[in-house]
């Protein structure tokens, strides 16, 4: 069941119109979500914790936007250092949405496709992004292979923040890079959600399910829709309840499994709930 659509809140419309972001870098009319983007240093410095650790300030409404998937789908269809070794090739697509918007698409994309150490440069202004998950490495040669579709996809949807507060998380899942310590799961306590998806395949759904922990806490579907969406109006997303009911073990293929997924989901442990503000409370 399609999860219903929550738009952004008062506080959040009134400081867009007082901060002036109506005065977009271009007409085009996809630009208008992923200009409030303010907190974001686009640094491509690594995050504090090590991998499979991360930092999730990915602004939804640059995600949803509509260039934004079709140059991540262009991308797929050809290897990442298609010309001189680290350089990606031309992508039209992203000249049609901002500057800002256009370093936050690349610099997700790299952190969740390419190891630690290997790097993407964007030849349109030579800004190079780091990598660091690197749940797509072989894409660096070939085209991005269907599985891997899969996981860039989950490591995307789990970097995106509606709430404008950059926040470290822990990723978990069914891969040899996405397998923390237990030093880092004591850091992370907290159980969050999990999600999957094909952004790469037609009539693409953001597949979203939450923990047990976080319902107990939480207005878990306005959380995940602000999170997740934002006021993007093109948001697709499907809010399939607690992961526990959501996903099972699969004995005859040896591993968890979530809807049509298979193994290819992501969770995500945070230190705590804070940061989610009025849509939590943490009982006492």
């Amino acid at each position: 069941m399609l999860a219903l659509r929550s738009f952004a809140s008062l506080a959040a419309l009134t400081f867009a119109v007082a901060s002036g972001c109506a005065g977009a870098e271009s007409a085009n009319p996809f630009d208008h979500d992923d200009l409030v983007v303010g907190l974001d240093t686009q640094e491509d410095g690594d995050p504090p914790d090590r991998p499979p650790g991360s930092s999730n300030l990915f602004v939804p409404g640059c995600f949803w936007n509509p260039n934004v998937q079709a140059a991540y789908r262009l991308y797929a269809q050809k290897p990442l250092y298609q010309y001189a070794e680290g350089t990606l090739p031309d992508n039209p697509h992203l000249s049609l949405v901002s500057n800002t918007c256009r370093g936050q698409a690349l610099k997700y994309l790299a952190r969740c496709a390419l190891p630690e150490g290997s790097s993407m440069t964007d030849p349109y202004n030579n800004v190079t992004y780091n990598g660091w998950l690197g749940l797509a490495d072989q894409w660096k040669t070939q085209v991005l292979s269907s599985d891997n579709q899969w996981w860039v996809t989950s490591c995307l949807l789990e970097h995106l923040n509606g709430y404008g507060i950059e926040v470290p998380i822990l990723l978990q899942g069914a891969r040899a890079e996405l397998q923390p310590t237990s030093a880092q799961i004591a850091q992370f306590p907290v159980p969050e959600s999990g999600a999957w998806g094909n952004l790469f395949a037609p009539n693409f759904v953001a597949n979203v399910c939450y923990s047990t922990n976080m319902a107990t806490s939480c207005l878990v579907e306005q959380l995940l829709d602000e999170r997740i969406c934002d006021s993007s109006p093109y948001c697709n997303l499907n809010i399939v309840g607690n992961c526990n009911t959501a996903c099972f073990y699969n004995a005859l293929a040896g591993y968890k499994q979530c809807g049509s997924s298979g193994n290819k989901h992501i969770s995500v442990r945070v230190k705590n709930y804070d940061w989610y503000g009025y849509d939590c409370v943490i009982p006492e």
